[in-house]
């Protein structure tokens, strides 16, 4: 591509260097009545030359098209690797690296193209240039100075004043991320209904408009003093190629150069300035390229503050997991756990109950070690969790969070994703859809059925979502089992079923159980009742009913309202 490239700049030099020779042949031969055979070889090169532009112009197309394709899955799976690659959950609760990805992301399907046309662009411009520039020393020093002179200040401060554009965007990125946020609640079906039963059209139209229009402010100030800066240049600019038009006519008056060197000169100031002004345009966006690739590269190489000890003790059983006084903050400063000190014998089934923000979920949340400790530390049969390898440790443990994945893949598919590499065995996924309540769907689907409106195929209720989701969990065959309010979507015959089951398939398993509803932790061996972030009971069901605390409060009152209905 760059050889194309080369070759496609050389050409209006090229044209230049024929003209040249073609018109002083025509004033040599003027009056012989003849076509005279040294006007033969101009004639036939410029023929070559315009034949060769456009033979190169489909070429150099194809080849960008090639590298842009390649270059912009790259970029895709850099950001995909880096974003889904980082260990812990710590980046995701900083605005500030949301707003950077969200720049990055937004960008990448067409800044790699930008990369590569303004870079051909440039690259073929400055070759034509470069090398008019070289024809014009010929005639005289002056002229390619005079020429420089009217276009070099202007090229520097686009490049400047492009910087201050592309920082605009960025310092505008969050306002960026709120348009897309308020148009994907319009555009997407998860808030379709709301959207129509609640008239919400106006409201998020009126909030987009909004941030637009702090957006747009931002940018159209840069661009303001770009356009008045490149602007207050073109006087310069103007008496530069005046004077060098001038002193070219005058070195022809005096007969110091042939007509053929002022055809060249006359015919280089429209090839220079169309080719400089290309070429700082083009350079200016290629900066602009440049700049998306240096915060690229700056936020790919991001370290992360989380040490994931890949070289750690492997672990692969476990006889007990405490936790040693554990406190912990989220990076904006909210105290989610408080003195935190439980142990978590092997084949035990313990449940965590207390009311919405007691801190149930962090606590699952530092033992998968998406977050480390703020104080304290989880152990594992005496090791630090910190010191275990982070993968195989997790390998130990299948889950079913609150919000699970509903993935747009096969219903066997979205079954093993929790342990592709048995994705093929069909009896370990008849077993696991089994016992996650999801047999029914494998037999009326079939294991190949796609799971997605989005793609043709079709979509399931949130109860048969969660379904999969257990059975995604059941399919890991994993020594710790945490299930975060595991039947939410589940109606009350399925719930009892899965309890059931689930007493008998959770045998020897580690189970760490989430709920709201008291009913189904009877099935626990222990249960620990959070408050505020702290523990403030543990027990069994009827030591907690009998201790008349937190826990017999919050049983008396769903007993009270299954009672009344």
């Amino acid at each position: 591509m760059v050889g194309l490239l080369a070759a496609s700049g050389l050409i209006p030099v090229g044209v230049l260097s024929a003209t040249r020779a073609l018109v002083d042949g025509l004033v040599h031969g003027l009056g012989s009545g003849s076509l005279s055979p040294a006007l033969l070889a101009p004639l036939a090169g410029l023929a070559l030359l315009f034949a060769l532009d456009f033979l190169l112009v489909p070429w150099v197309t194809y080849l960008q098209g090639v590298v842009n394709e390649r270059l912009t899955a790259r970029v895709h799976l850099l950001l995909m690797e880096k974003a889904a690659g980082l260990p812990d959950l710590t980046p995701f609760e900083d605005a500030g690296f949301y707003d950077e990805l969200q720049v990055l992301r937004d960008q990448a399907p067409y800044q790699p193209l930008n990369l590569l046309v303004f870079f051909g662009n440039a690259f073929r411009g400055g070759i034509a240039v470069a090398g008019v520039l070289l024809l014009l020393l010929t005639l005289a020093p002056i002229f390619p100075l005079l020429l420089l002179l009217a276009t070099l200040p202007q090229a520097l401060l686009t490049f400047r004043l492009q910087k201050g554009v592309w920082e605009a965007v960025l310092f505008s990125a969050p306002e960026a991320r709120r348009m897309r946020y308020y148009a994907e609640v319009l555009l997407n079906p998860e808030a379709a209904k709301e959207v129509r039963l609640f008239g919400l059209l106006p409201f998020f139209r009126g909030r987009y408009l909004e941030a637009f229009g702090r957006l747009h402010q931002e940018l159209r100030r840069a661009r303001g003093r770009q356009a008045l800066g490149a602007s207050g240049l073109v006087f310069v600019s103007a008496l530069a190629t005046a004077a060098a038009l001038y002193l070219g006519l005058r070195q022809a008056l005096l007969g110091s150069g042939g007509l053929g060197n002022l055809v060249l000169l006359l015919q280089s100031v429209g090839s220079l300035q169309q080719n400089l002004y290309g070429l700082v345009q083009d350079g200016g966006m290629l900066y602009e390229s440049l700049l998306y690739f240096e915060r690229l590269e700056g936020f790919l190489a991001r370290p992360s503050a989380f040490a994931p000890s890949s070289a750690g003790r492997s672990a692969q059983r476990f006889e007990e997991i405490r936790f040693e006084n554990v406190g912990f903050s989220y990076p904006d400063g909210r105290r989610a756990l408080e003195g935190i000190s439980i142990k978590l014998r092997r084949g035990e089934r313990l449940a965590l109950v207390g009311e919405n923000g007691a801190g149930k979920t962090t606590l699952v949340k530092l033992l998968l070690r998406f977050y480390d400790p703020s104080e304290g530390r989880i152990l594992v049969d005496g090791v630090d969790l910190r010191e275990l390898d982070l993968e195989a440790w997790r390998r130990l443990v299948a889950a079913v969070f609150q919000d699970f994945g509903r993935y747009a893949l096969t219903l066997r598919e979205n079954i093993a994703l929790a342990d592709l590499e048995r994705q093929s065995d069909p009896g370990r996924l008849e077993d696991a859809a089994r016992a996650g309540g999801a047999s029914e769907l494998l037999r009326r689907l079939g294991p190949e059925a796609l799971l997605s409106k989005a793609f043709g195929g079709t979509d399931l209720s949130l109860g048969e979502w969660q379904r999969i989701a257990l059975s995604r969990a059941f399919f890991r065959q994993a020594e710790v089992l945490v299930l975060d309010e595991p039947t939410a979507s589940l109606d009350p015959k399925e719930e009892a079923h899965l309890y059931q089951r689930f007493a008998e398939l959770a045998q020897g398993k580690t189970v760490l159980l989430i709920t709201h509803r008291l009913a189904s932790v009877q099935m626990a061996d222990r249960i620990l009742v959070l408050r505020e972030g702290r523990l403030v009971e543990e027990g069994s069901h009827q030591a907690l009913l009998h201790r008349n605390g937190l826990y017999a409060e919050l049983w008396r009152l769903q007993a009270e309202g299954y009672r009344a209905n």
